[in-house]
């Protein structure tokens, strides 16, 4: 209680800090000035000393040169996190909405990837019209230990190459820390000194993973190069096994009003390979009209206690992690693939969402209750849209009820979807890779894979859910973790409008100023053209990423006011809390103004953190993916493909082939031409042949190299020798 109540005044002081620089004439203020302003005695000074020093360290204060402190933004200043590049250079991604900042390699100080950073705004745009910045200073660094080639050059000339090219140039060690290090071989180096001019960075070896090329140190590397988790600590798993097991789930019937659902009918409809049921859906129709749809969440704050060892792990990582061939969870399986998993035919815990809704998709009511349920059948896309394709196959399901439930379930679907989309939602679904494998990780085989109507029915249900949650606490004025999305920037539409007007793109024409409401219809008047693709990925690459925040701003994407995730507590922390904050908010006692207060200094860092892990895990993830197409690709070099060109630099071409797999023709294989990149056109021109390459432009390729170690593919032209 003490260490809370320390924690509540201490949040309370910042506020107070917050309040007063940012309403302050003076853009900053000294120490003297601040204490005036708060009515501070000199037995707080040390105290005030203390918390402005936390303050500039978390990035909220910024400490100048004479020392005055004053917030970021009313100085000039943003801060963000750094995406690097090979090259040296880096961009800044701010925290608050906008265009990326430029900083060269002069300008990064010491700071590197991913280390979070204030940076000064330069006055004036460059000549290439972009904002450029300085780093005045490292709040966080993004990370310490990297995955890398050891080289020796002599007995002294000794250093660690990174594998990621966005820490560009290499790490020294000293012989003390090599061991049977041999040259050649993956180390993980922590660096002890960031370069700096002409300073190069210094470290040490603090691990050998091997020869490279062997499996094992092919899994070693991408485990430390992408900070992956391991096994969950023993603390965790001793709470897990002195839970109770799922007999004593009906004991907890007509407890904290949880209800007992177990007669009702209900599926969960998954992948064929998922073993974690977060959701089960149940539909009936009303009588007066319209449906019952009821979604049933597990209900994983029952087993995870706020604070508790298997609380405190799951926030670490943040989210589940689904890797090629298999998942790094953020629960125990004991719990995500068992306690927690609504698997049919078995008593399960769950937190449950019945909406009534009419014939036009409109909310007319809902209930929010915890409660007991048991599957009635655990059914998989692949068996659902079977029988969506022939109505006939009724004996894909066990019980004689389920074909009819599916069928207003498709009519439900469809009303929500219309219903979304004509207020504003974007069309952002990209096919995806399928990628099989077999038991030794190998791919077998990758195909296109795009969304059937089985996997869009427990779409539109689960974004209707989550929208109804938090519509629910926000009208309550209640704490809430939100998912946001961003308008995106009037530079990053400029920028998109003049790509898809060079790639002579029909749904672009007659649009003189690109506006984030012309997005929906450019995604919709580019549908069946031979760029439908390309179109979508320029578009989502010209949108801010979604991320959570503990304030309401909306969200773009889907055009939404007010959304929440709520519907995979076993996969992602912000659900977790959502879940804990709706049952305190039903239960008789409410959500008291102190856990308010609780809640509001906690879930700005709670947002955040699973802001960062879930932009860590898609790196993962997206080069697990990388890697598997480029050791699919091995066995294919020198055979030909036909691809579309997706990207053009002045290094070369990137080429994406009908199977998703993606690789670059370096300039070099272009023939025997010289190639000039023009930057406003975005074009490749041989100045002898006058051939040009573009964006959009179908072209066959040869597989020239795959390298399943960097997870790239390097094409030539089909016609060239």
């Amino acid at each position: 209680m003490k260490d809370n109540k320390r924690k509540n005044s201490e949040r309370e002081l910042q506020l107070k800090i917050e309040k007063l620089l940012s309403g302050s004439r003076q853009a900053s203020l000294t120490l003297p000035q601040i204490i005036k302003a708060l009515g501070m005695g000199k037995g707080d000074h040390a105290i005030l000393l203390e918390e402005l020093k936390k303050m500039v360290t978390a990035g909220v204060l910024v400490k100048t040169e004479g020392n005055r402190y004053g917030l970021p933004e009313r100085l000039g200043y943003l801060t963000g996190v750094l995406q690097g590049n090979r090259r040296g250079f880096a961009f800044l991604r701010p925290d608050q909405e906008g265009e990326d900042i430029f900083i060269s390699s002069g300008n990064l100080k010491s700071a590197a990837h991913s280390d979070r950073v204030v940076v000064r705004l330069d006055k004036k745009r460059s000549r290439k019209k972009r904002r450029e910045g300085t780093v005045i200073g490292i709040i966080k660094r993004g990370q310490r230990r990297l995955v890398g080639t050891l080289h020796r050059k002599g007995r002294k000339n000794i250093y660690v190459t990174p594998d990621d090219s966005r820490f560009p140039g290499d790490v020294q060690v000293s012989l003390k820390d090599l061991k049977q290090v041999a040259s050649g071989d993956k180390v993980v180096v922590e660096v002890e000194e960031w370069a700096h001019g002409r300073k190069p960075s210094r470290g040490k070896v603090v691990e050998h993973l091997g020869e490279p090329g062997t499996a094992k140190t092919e899994q070693l590397t991408f485990k430390h190069r992408y900070e992956l988790p391991g096994e969950h600590p023993q603390a965790v798993l001793n709470e897990v096994g002195a839970l109770p097991g799922e007999e004593k789930i009906p004991e907890l019937i007509d407890i904290d009003g949880r209800r007992d659902l177990r007669d009702l009918k209900m599926v969960t409809i998954d992948d064929i390979t998922a073993k974690d049921f977060d959701d089960a859906v149940s539909l009936e129709t009303n009588e007066s009209g319209g449906f019952r749809l009821g979604v049933h969440i597990a209900d994983v704050s029952n087993y995870v206690r706020l604070g508790k060892a298997i609380d405190r792990e799951a926030l670490k990582r943040g989210t589940s992690i689904y890797l090629v061939g298999r998942a790094i969870h953020m629960l125990p399986s004991a719990l995500s693939e068992n306690l927690c998993s609504l698997q049919a035919g078995k008593n399960r815990l769950a937190v449950s969402v019945i909406m009534d809704i009419d014939e036009n998709g409109e909310l007319t009511g809902a209930e929010y209750f915890p409660s007991v349920i048991k599957v009635t059948e655990r059914l998989t896309y692949q068996q659902v849209e079977e029988y969506i394709e022939d109505n006939s196959k009724i004996d894909l399901f066990k019980d004689s009820a389920l074909p009819g439930m599916i069928d207003h379930m498709v009519s439900l679907a469809a009303i929500l979807r219309e219903r979304r989309f004509e207020r504003g939602t974007l069309d952002l679904n990209l096919p995806e890779a399928r990628i099989e494998v077999d038991e030794e990780g190998t791919p077998l085989s990758i195909e296109k894979r795009s969304m059937g109507l089985s996997e869009s029915l427990i779409e539109e249900f689960m974004i209707y859910c989550n929208e109804t949650v938090a519509q629910f606490l926000y009208k309550k004025k209640k704490p809430c973790i939100y998912r946001i999305h961003a308008v995106p920037t009037d530079e990053k539409l400029y920028t998109l409008r003049e790509t898809l007007t060079l790639m002579n793109i029909k749904a672009a024409k007659g649009i003189k100023v690109l506006k984030a409401k012309h997005l929906k219809k450019l995604l919709e008047d580019s549908k069946g053209e031979p760029a439908e693709r390309l179109v979508r990925y320029l578009v989502l690459r010209s949108l801010p990423q979604a991320r959570y925040s503990a304030a309401n701003e909306g969200h773009f994407g889907l055009a939404s006011g007010c959304y929440c995730h709520f519907t995979s507590p076993i996969r992602r922390y912000p659900d977790l809390v959502v879940h804990r904050i709706l049952k305190q908010q039903l239960s008789g006692s409410g959500l008291s103004g102190d856990m308010v207060k609780r809640l509001q200094s906690r879930l700005p860092a709670i947002a955040e953190q699973s802001s960062e892990r879930e932009r860590a895990a898609a790196e993962a993830e997206r080069a697990s993916i990388d890697i598997k197409k480029a050791h699919y690709m091995e066995s294919k070099l020198g055979e030909e493909f036909t691809g579309i060109i997706n990207g053009v630099t002045n290094f070369g071409l990137f080429v994406e082939l009908d199977n998703t797999v993606e690789g670059m023709i370096p300039i070099s294989e272009l023939g025997d031409d010289y190639y000039v990149y023009n930057e406003k056109t975005m074009s490749l021109l041989g100045e002898r042949t006058r051939t040009k390459y573009h964006l959009g432009d179908i072209i066959r390729v040869r597989v020239v190299r795959a390298s399943r170690e960097e997870g790239q593919v390097t094409f030539a032209l089909a016609d060239t020798e």
